[in-house]
Order: C-alpha cells, then sequence, then structure tokens
C-alpha cells in the first residue's frame, strides 16, 4: 500500500488544515464567551479601575495626566454621586468595547474558519481520491 506523492501532500495539507481549525475554534468559543460576559474576560487594569471611586478618581488622573499632558483632567472634586455616575458610565463603556472587540474577533474567526474549510474538503477528497486509485492499481 504505498501513497503517492499526491496523497501525501492532501494529507499534509488536512493536517496543517485540522490543526488551524482547533485552534481558531479555541479563541471562537473564547471570544463567545467574551460577548455573553465580558465582566469576566475585561482586562486587569480595566476592572481594577472600576472597582471602586477611589480607584477610579486614582486611575483616571494618572493616566490623562501620563499621556495627554497639559490635557485638563476634568473636574477636580466631583461630588460622590458625579463620581460613581461617572465611573459606572465609564464601565459601561468599557464592558461594550470587549463586547465589540470580541464581534470583531468572532467575525475575523468566522472568515478563517471558511476558508479553512474551503482549503481541507478538496484535499480531502483528494487524498480519498488517490487512495482509493492505488488500493485498485
Amino acid at each position: 500500500m504505498k501513497k503517492s506523492i499526491l496523497e501525501i501532500y492532501a494529507l499534509a495539507v488536512c493536517f496543517v488544515a485540522l490543526i488551524c481549525l482547533v485552534i481558531v475554534l479555541g479563541i471562537g468559543v473564547y471570544d463567545l464567551i467574551q460577548i455573553a460576559n465580558p465582566e469576566f474576560t475585561i482586562n486587569a487594569y480595566e476592572y481594577e479601575r472600576h472597582q471602586s471611586d477611589e480607584a477610579f478618581r486614582g486611575f483616571s488622573g494618572r493616566e490623562l495626566r501620563g499621556f495627554a499632558p497639559g490635557v485638563p483632567v476634568g473636574p477636580t472634586e466631583w461630588s460622590e454621586e458625579e463620581l460613581t455616575a461617572q465611573r459606572e458610565e465609564s464601565y459601561q463603556a468599557a464592558l461594550r468595547a470587549e463586547r465589540r472587540r470580541a464581534g470583531q474577533s468572532l467575525t475575523m474567526i468566522a472568515i478563517v474558519l471558511l476558508i479553512d474549510i474551503l482549503v481541507f474538503v478538496p484535499h480531502w477528497f483528494l487524498a480519498r481520491k488517490r487512495r482509493a486509485a492505488s488500493t485498485f492499481s
């Protein structure tokens, strides 16, 4: 049962496509979790920043001064209600951004899956055809 070069090539392409499929499916599952539960997958910086008004005040002041010197930071003294409202609004925006990033990644994963299937299927049929032809010879 000698394998032809064409059969070996087709099976090698199928193997690589299958590895790609497994990796992409893992990323896709994580993206689905990210869309369903962004509070769980949000990065540590954003999570810590929104845990309390004090943390939000500290992080917000540092990041604005560090990245945009000369840009006003905003009111230096917000009331507790204003600060809490700002923090909650910022947290919701961070969660929306997390979901959006996951949706973008999931779209890219769908494209890669489509290409992967379009590469895998013809090579799989080619390998089967070559195997059938070599068993009858």
